[in-house]
C-alpha cells in the first residue's frame, strides 16, 4: 500500500509541478509580468497536448515523460527569470493546493487502499486502462477508443507517469486527483482581498464541489479536466481586463486561451470547446459594452491577437481533425435514441434472447435505457448547490442518508449563497465569471431538454464548480454590504453542506 500511495502522490504532485511550470512559462512568453494562479490550468492543457504528441514517438511513455520534464524545466526557469512575483504568488496558491489534495484523498481513506476509484459505480476505467496500455506498447489491434477518435490526452499523461510508478492504474489515479488540485490553484485568482485561509477554503470548495467530488470518487476524469479548463479560461479572461500584468499586452496576449482550448480538444474533443466558446461569446459583448465609448477601437486592438490565437489553435487541432470527426460520429451512434413500444422484445441479435420483435410476456425494456449510462435517471439540479443527499450522487433526495427536507433546506441555503455571490459579482463587474456561469447553465439546460440524462449530468457537473466559486466568494466577500461576522453562520453551513455526506 505504501508503494501505491507514493506512486499516486508522486504522479499527482509531479503533474501539478509540470503544469505550473509550463503554464507560467507560457504566460511569461506571451508578455505577462506577474504570475497568475491560472498558470497551472494553462500548463495542464499544454501537458495533455505535449503528452499526446510525444507518446506516439519511439520510446512512447519514456519519450513523453522526458519531453514534459524538459519543457517544464525550461519554461519554469524562464518564468522565474521574467515574472516579478513568482515566489509570492506560489506561496499564496500553496495552501489551496494542500487543502484540495487532502480533500481529494478522502476516497482513498474511505476505500482503505489506493488504486482505481469508483469500481462499484463505473466500469469505464477498464477501457481507459486498455487504451493507455496500448499507447505504452502499441502492438496488435488498436483499442476501440483509439479507433473511434476518443480524446486520449489524459491517457498519454498516465502513460508518461507510468514510467515513474511502474503501475498504470496508480499513474492514472495520480493524474486524476491532480486535476482538482490544479483547479483549486486556479480558483485562487480574484481572491486577493481574502486571507490565505479563506482563499484556500473558497478554492477547495470550488474544485471539489459535490458533483465534482462525486465524479472524482467514481473514477471519472475527463469531466474534471473540462471543469478545470472552464474555470481557468474564465479567470484568464478576467485577468485580461482586470489584471493585465498577469496577461501581457500585444500580439501574443490571447495565446494562453488558445492553449486551454487546445487542451480541451485533446481531453474532451470538440464538445470541450462548447463551454469555452459560449463563455467567450457572452464575455466579449459585456466587455465591449463596458468600453462603449470606443468599441471599434477595442475591436481593432484585439483583432491581431485574436487572429494569432485562432491560428495557433488551428495548427494544434489540425493533426487531430480526423480523430475529432470520428469521435463525433461515434458519439452520434452511441446517443441515438431507439425507442421501442413497451411490451416488445428487442430484435433478433440485439441481446436478451429476443425473438425478432415478437411480443414478450414478461420482458419490458425501459425506454431510452442506453441514455442513462450508470445513472438511475436525471440528476436533481439542486445538487449543483453543493448539498450532499447521499454518498451516491445518483439517488434522489430522501433516498440516501440525508432526509429529503434536510436536502431541500440545504439547497435553499445554497441558492441563497449563490444569490449573494451573483450580487457581489454584478457589483464588482465580474463579467468573466458571470459569463462562465451563464454559459454552463445554458448548456446544462439545453442538455436537460434535448439530450440524455447521462449528458445532462455531465453538463451539471461542469456548472457545479462555477456555482460554488461564485457562491463561496459571495459568502466571504469582505466588500459586501452585510458584515462578514453576520455571514459566519452561512459560511459554516456552506462548508458543512459541501463536505459532510
Amino acid at each position: 500500500m505504501l508503494a501505491d500511495a507514493l506512486g499516486t502522490y508522486a504522479t499527482a504532485i509531479g503533474l501539478i509541478v509540470v503544469a505550473t511550470a509550463l503554464g507560467a512559462g507560457i504566460l511569461a512568453a506571451t508578455g505577462a509580468r506577474r504570475l497568475s494562479p491560472v498558470a497551472p490550468v494553462v500548463g495542464l492543457a499544454a501537458a495533455a497536448v505535449i503528452a499526446w504528441w510525444t507518446v506516439r514517438l519511439p520510446g512512447h511513455g519514456l519519450t513523453a515523460l522526458l519531453a514534459l520534464v524538459a519543457l517544464a524545466t525550461v519554461a519554469g526557469a524562464f518564468a522565474l527569470y521574467r515574472l516579478e512575483n513568482a515566489p509570492a504568488a506560489l506561496g499564496r496558491m500553496l495552501p489551496a493546493g494542500i487543502v484540495a489534495l487532502a480533500a481529494a484523498s478522502i476516497p482513498f481513506a474511505a476505500e482503505g487502499h489506493f488504486g482505481v476509484l469508483g469500481t462499484g459505480f463505473n466500469v469505464d476505467m477498464s477501457q481507459h486502462l486498455f487504451a493507455a496500455s496500448w499507447l505504452a506498447d502499441p502492438e496488435g489491434l488498436s483499442p476501440s477508443l483509439f479507433r473511434n477518435g476518443y480524446p486520449l490526452g489524459p491517457h498519454a499523461l498516465a502513460v508518461a507517469a507510468n514510467q515513474v510508478t511502474g503501475e498504470l492504474t496508480i499513474a492514472f489515479t495520480g493524474v486524476t486527483i491532480a486535476v482538482p488540485v490544479i483547479a483549486a490553484l486556479a480558483a485562487v485568482a480574484a481572491l486577493d482581498s481574502l486571507s490565505r485561509l479563506r482563499a484556500a477554503i473558497v478554492a477547495a470548495l470550488t474544485a471539489l464541489a459535490y458533483l465534482a467530488a462525486s465524479y472524482l470518487a467514481q473514477g471519472s476524469f475527463k469531466e474534471l479536466f473540462e471543469a478545470a479548463f472552464l474555470l481557468g479560461f474564465a479567470l484568464w479572461l478576467r485577468d485580461l481586463t482586470r489584471n493585465p500584468s498577469r496577461a501581457g499586452p500585444g500580439l501574443l496576449q490571447l495565446i494562453p486561451g488558445a492553449v486551454i482550448a487546445a487542451g480541451a480538444l485533446y481531453v474532451y474533443s470538440w464538445p470541450g470547446l462548447a463551454w469555452l466558446g459560449a463563455t467567450l461569446a457572452l464575455w466579449a459583448p459585456a466587455e465591449l459594452y463596458a468600453r462603449r465609448d470606443d468599441p471599434g477601437g477595442a475591436l481593432r486592438r484585439a483583432a491581431p491577437a485574436a487572429l494569432a490565437a485562432l491560428v495557433l489553435l488551428a495548427v494544434v487541432a489540425a493533426p487531430e481533425l480526423d480523430r475529432i470527426a470520428k469521435f463525433g460520429t461515434s458519439v452520434d451512434a452511441v446517443t441515438e435514441r431507439t425507442a421501442r413500444p413497451a411490451g416488445t422484445a428487442p430484435a433478433a441479435g440485439a441481446g436478451g434472447g429476443g425473438g425478432g420483435g415478437e411480443p414478450a410476456a414478461k420482458f419490458e425494456r425501459p425506454e431510452y435505457d442506453n441514455d442513462l449510462g450508470n445513472l438511475f435517471g436525471q440528476i436533481n439540479p439542486a445538487s449543483v448547490f453543493g448539498v450532499w443527499p447521499s454518498g451516491d450522487f445518483r439517488v434522489n433526495p430522501g433516498d440516501g442518508a440525508v432526509p429529503a427536507p434536510v436536502f431541500w433546506l440545504g439547497a435553499l441555503l445554497g441558492a441563497l449563497a449563490l444569490a449573494l455571490g451573483l450580487a457581489a459579482a454584478l457589483r464588482q463587474s465580474e463579467a468573466a465569471l458571470l459569463a462562465a456561469f451563464a454559459a454552463a447553465a445554458a448548456i446544462w439546460l439545453a442538455a436537460r431538454v434535448g439530450s440524455t440524462p447521462y449528458t445532462s449530468a455531465k453538463a451539471l457537473q461542469m456548472l457545479a464548480p462555477v456555482v460554488m466559486r461564485i457562491a463561496a466568494r459571495g459568502v466571504l466577500d469582505p466588500l459586501a454590504p452585510v458584515p462578514l461576522r453576520a455571514r459566519a453562520p452561512r459560511l459554516l453551513s456552506l462548508i458543512a453542506a459541501a463536505f459532510v455526506a
